[in-house]
C-alpha cells in the first residue's frame, strides 16, 4: 500500500527544529466491533538507507489505538445519539534536523550586524559620526535582506529561531541607531559632551548583555 500524507511541520525552532510524524490508517466501513488491527511491532520498521532531506530519523512507533468519534454516522446499526469507535493502527517517526551549516548562514549577517552597532568612536567624534550612521544603516539593511531572504527560501512559518535573531538585531541596531542621535545632540554642550561616551559605554553594555541573553536563551530551548 502506498499513499500521500500531509503533515504540519512546526518551525519555530528551525533550523533546529524536531518533528513528529503521524501516519494513521483506519477503516472507512467497519467499526471497532467488526475490525481491529492487530500490530505486528516485532517485525514493524523502517528502512534505516532512506534519506529524508536535511532531517535524521530519531525514534519509529507503530500501535493501534481506538479512535472515538462524536457521532454515528448515520449508522442504523448504532443506537441514536451514541458515538461510534474505529480501529486506528498508528505509525509514527520522530525526525530531527541538525543543521548547523545553515543556522550560521542564515544568522551570520545578524551577528556581523550586532559586533559593530557601538564601537565606530574617535575623539573627533562629528568627524565620523557620518560613517557611524553608515554603519548602522547598512547593518539595518543587511538584517532586513536576510530575513527576506530566509522567507522566499521556503521558512515563512511562522517566527522561526532564525527570525528571533534577527528581529533582535534589528532591535539591537536601532537602539544603537538611538544611542548615536542622542550623542549627536548632547555632543555640542561643552559641558555634558564627555559624559556622552559614558553613555555610549553603558548603553552598549547593557543592550549588549541582552542580547546575548536572549539569543543564548532562544537557541537553549531549540537545541533541547
Amino acid at each position: 500500500m502506498s499513499g500521500t500524507f500531509r503533515q504540519h511541520f512546526d518551525l519555530s525552532e528551525y533550523p533546529f527544529d524536531k518533528q513528529g510524524i503521524q501516519i494513521l490508517i483506519e477503516d472507512a466501513e467497519f467499526d471497532s466491533s467488526q475490525f481491529v488491527y492487530v500490530p505486528d511491532t516485532a517485525n514493524s520498521g523502517y528502512d534505516h538507507k532512506i534519506s529524508i532531506g536535511g532531517f535524521k530519523v530519531k525514534g519509529f512507533d507503530a500501535r493501534v489505538v481506538t479512535h472515538t468519534y462524536q457521532t454515528s454516522f448515520g449508522d442504523p446499526r448504532i443506537a441514536h445519539g451514541k458515538n461510534s469507535q474505529y480501529s486506528q493502527f498508528f505509525i509514527g517517526l520522530q525526525l530531527a534536523r541538525d543543521d548547523v551549516a545553515g543556522f550560521i548562514r542564515e544568522s551570520w549577517p545578524a551577528y556581523v550586524a550586532f559586533l559593530i552597532s557601538y564601537w565606530i568612536w574617535s575623539k573627533e567624534l562629528m568627524s565620523i559620526i557620518g560613517a557611524r550612521y553608515g554603519v548602522l544603516g547598512a547593518s539595518l539593511f543587511s538584517v532586513v535582506v536576510n530575513m527576506r531572504s530566509s522567507s522566499l527560501a521556503g521558512t515563512l512559518f511562522g517566527v522561526t529561531l532564525v527570525d528571533q535573531i534577527q528581529l533582535t538585531t534589528l532591535l539591537y541596531t536601532l537602539i544603537a541607531v538611538g544611542c548615536t542621535t542622542y550623542i549627536v545632540w548632547r555632543w555640542s554642550d561643552h559641558q555634558r559632551g564627555p559624559s556622552v561616551r559614558r553613555v555610549n559605554n553603558v548603553v552598549a553594555l547593557l543592550t549588549t548583555i541582552a542580547y546575548l541573553s536572549a539569543n543564548a536563551i532562544s537557541i537553549g530551548f531549540a537545541i533541547t
